[in-house]
């Protein structure tokens, strides 16, 4: 007997073979995500100058913007042709960039340096101190008041804390090199990005319109409709979170550094850059940037560092319901558990970049799912507002069939 050619069934199973090879390779992607990164990694390298190149211009370009409309007002470049106005522009937002960076250097990093080495004589004084006092508390204990072998466990103890200490210093020397090795090839990637970025800010009109052009010939008119608003909106939220946060964490270090200044804390300076530093990382940042600074200044006085950690969370405070809303207002529209799950999420996955950008990312995720779902609830003639929902379900599900017999009717 001949048995009839299904194609449903055929259908069925290629969709289900399709779920399950691409659930393999899913679970083999987490599994192995930290080798997936490595080959990410590997590929783009050859073109992170341009990665650089791109942030660098869109950093700037605020900048370069502002000069030229304060330029279009002035009388004598209103005549001047838009090249020109864009050349001068671009030269006066490099020279103010380069200038805030040689007076960062000139002041801020000299400082720094300066703390940490002090930092390293007084990490190596500590350690005598500990031998010393060791030393002279079992020359002065009673002899038998403690067994001799409990004597010779904590001396070994502390010798091989001594002798853990100097491997560790050892070993953070070939580390030392790598850092610097990653700094110098960082140099010349930013190097190579920041004449990139000349190119883009000088030219941007133009490789905007080639975007244009190439998406006007492949796409339809809805979907370049829809994908514009999506680069405006994850533009806007970027934008404005990054530049917000860089002037945010600014203030931020400067007012940690007035404080500490006050309360006489010492490696001011040094501890007041951490925490700037650190700032960038939402909610994170502020405890991140405090747990190396506490230690830093509970190894001169722990009395302070108690002080030290009091005053970083009133600073957090400050910042987190006054300077931070003044500034970044509601950027991304998301709530505090959402902003939390994006940093751990984003930073779990791509390290303190992640954390950096994840809130924005998270935030165009969200307004992508806002306005599907809006749609697909207005198709169904059902409220978007949150609180219609609140109610039991029985209760929803029962009006959204009243709502479609409506319009079957209709």
């Amino acid at each position: 007997m001949k048995k009839e050619f299904n194609k449903g069934y055929v259908t069925i199973s290629a969709y289900a073979f399709a779920v399950i090879i691409l659930s393999i390779t899913f679970f083999q992607l987490i599994s192995n995500l930290g080798a997936v990164n490595n080959w990410i990694y590997g590929i783009l390298k050859p073109i992170f100058p341009i990665f650089y190149g791109f942030i660098i211009a869109y950093l700037l370009d605020p900048i370069m913007m502002t000069f030229e409309r304060y330029m279009l007002k002035l009388s004598f470049f209103k005549r001047a042709k838009r090249k020109n106005l864009r050349g001068i522009s671009l030269l006066l937002t490099y020279i103010f960039a380069i200038a805030l960076f040689v007076v960062f250097l000139l002041i801020v990093m000299p400082r720094v340096i300066e703390s940490l080495s002090n930092m390293v004589m007084q990490l190596q004084d500590y350690v005598s101190w500990a031998q010393h006092t060791a030393t002279a508390i079992f020359e002065n204990i009673p002899e038998g008041l403690i067994p001799d072998t409990y004597i010779k466990q904590i001396s070994d103890q502390i010798g091989q804390a001594v002798t853990d200490f100097i491997s560790i210093i050892g070993n953070s020397i070939p580390l030392l090199v790598g850092f610097l090795v990653n700094i110098s090839n960082g140099v010349i990637n930013a190097v190579v990005g920041i004449i990139i970025s000349c190119y883009l800010l000088f030219s941007k009109e133009i490789f905007i319109a080639q975007i244009k052009k190439v998406a006007v010939s492949l796409m339809k008119t809805d979907k370049i409709s829809d994908i514009s608003k999506l680069i405006g909106t994850a533009d806007h939220m970027f934008g404005r979170f990054i530049t917000g946060k860089i002037i945010d964490s600014f203030i931020i270090g400067f007012l940690c550094f007035i404080g500490l200044s006050i309360l006489k804390i010492p490696n001011t300076i040094l501890v007041s850059f951490i925490v700037g530093i650190t700032n960038i990382i939402p909610y994170f940042g502020p405890f991140l940037g405090a747990i190396p600074s506490f230690v830093l200044i509970a190894f001169i006085s722990p009395a302070k560092g108690v002080i030290f950690l009091v005053f970083v969370l009133f600073l957090q405070q400050l910042d987190g319901n006054i300077i931070g809303p003044m500034i970044l207002g509601d950027t991304t529209g998301l709530s505090a558990f959402w902003v939390v799950f994006a940093i751990l999420l984003f930073g779990g996955a791509f390290g303190i970049v992640g954390m950096i950008i994840g809130v924005p990312t998270m935030g165009v995720i969200f307004w992508v799912a806002k306005n599907k779902l809006a749609v697909l609830l207005k198709n169904k003639n059902l409220p978007y507002e949150t609180e219609f929902y609140e109610k039991p379900i029985d209760e929803i599900l029962e009006i959204a069939s009243e709502k479609q017999l409506e319009d079957k009717r209709d």
